[in-house]
């Protein structure tokens, strides 16, 4: 058996795992991520909660820590606000890249189970920063992402050059070559807007706190263009008129509302596209965000194959990703 620690900015998924056939045995979501570190100061609470949910999953399934051939922890578990930092590897980059730079570390923390850290990866960029900001865009970071990257990648083989689209809290724009190559990484705010915007503006009460809950075509394009004809500031007021001065629902007015919002995110695939040869867009992340980029993507018809990755390869993205880096590593030490 291993144990899979997937950690966010406020929560932690902790799964055990069959290491052969990757069957999920058990899975747990703690409430603790580096936000607790950031407001607190120290990763007392993730690591204590970390701890006790491995320490569940041990003794639900009374087993013992010699049990667990290892762990693999990815994300912002291994940033400077997690439990072991590792520094982000520079694209482009392999499997191979990811295996050298990870660290295991065993801890009593953990009960002396080997935990293999697994790094996160950054643009390579020219050189620092100039003062006029010109390459800013260049530069980008992402930790967790290449994990589930791999996981689809292993699940859905696409061939050719293509991006991985992975909508969330912050959408992450992968940039996959030949061979599971990973050439570079783009984030925007999309999920955090859609979040933000709904609940700290006056158009939350034209909106249902569920967001959307059915994806309808039509009322998406429908925003999607407002924010590209009259600018997303002008369009998101359009939320408050629709609610006063139309019969609009309150599903069709979310739904105007995220492509209003997600026209940004669209925008910064555009200048990915435009630049780069793609074969392919692969779509994972969860529902509704996932069918909304999927209407998205494809009414905006980049002329190359569209993939939406089902839910259980969306689920099961991090588990195949992480044990693949887990039995790689394990195989090379071996």
């Amino acid at each position: 058996m291993i144990i899979l620690i997937d950690s966010g900015t406020t929560n932690s998924r902790i799964r055990l795992v069959e290491e052969t056939e990757l069957n999920v045995s058990d899975s747990i979501k703690v409430e603790a991520g580096v936000r607790n570190t950031a407001i607190e100061g120290n990763n007392k609470k993730l690591k204590n909660e970390i701890a006790a949910g491995i320490k569940q999953l041990l003794q639900k399934h009374s087993l013992s820590p010699d049990d667990i051939k290892y762990i693999v922890a990815s994300g912002m578990i291994t940033s400077n606000l997690g439990l072991y930092e590792v520094p982000h590897i520079e694209a482009p980059a392999q499997l191979d890249h990811f295996l050298k730079s990870a660290k295991l570390i065993k801890s009593k923390d953990f009960f002396n189970i080997p935990c293999l850290y697994v790094p996160g990866m950054k643009n390579k960029t020219s050189g620092s920063l100039s003062k006029d900001l010109s390459s800013v865009n260049e530069l980008d970071v992402m930790r967790g992402e290449e994990i589930e990257t791999f996981g689809l990648l292993q699940q859905i083989s696409p061939k050719g050059n293509g991006i991985m689209v992975l909508p969330g809290s912050h959408t992450k724009f992968v940039r996959v070559g030949k061979n599971e190559n990973l050439l570079s990484c783009r984030t925007t705010l999309g999920g955090e807007m859609l979040k933000a915007v709904r609940d700290q503006t006056i158009i939350s009460d034209s909106l249902t706190p569920k967001l959307v809950e059915t994806v309808l075509s039509e009322y998406l394009m429908k925003g999607f263009n407002a924010a590209l004809q009259e600018g997303v500031t002008r369009s998101l007021f359009h939320i408050r008129l629709l609610h006063l001065f139309s019969e609009l629902s309150e599903n069709e007015r979310a739904n105007y509302y995220a492509g209003v919002i997600l026209s940004s995110d669209i925008e910064a695939l555009d200048t990915i596209v435009e630049s780069e040869k793609v074969d392919w867009i692969l779509i994972g992340g969860s529902d509704p965000l996932r069918s909304l980029f999927l209407n998205l993507i494809t009414y905006r018809d980049y002329h190359t194959e569209i993939i939406e990755a089902s839910e259980e390869q969306v689920e099961m993205a991090a588990v195949y990703g992480a044990a693949k880096i887990g039995k790689a590593y394990y195989s090379n030490e071996g």
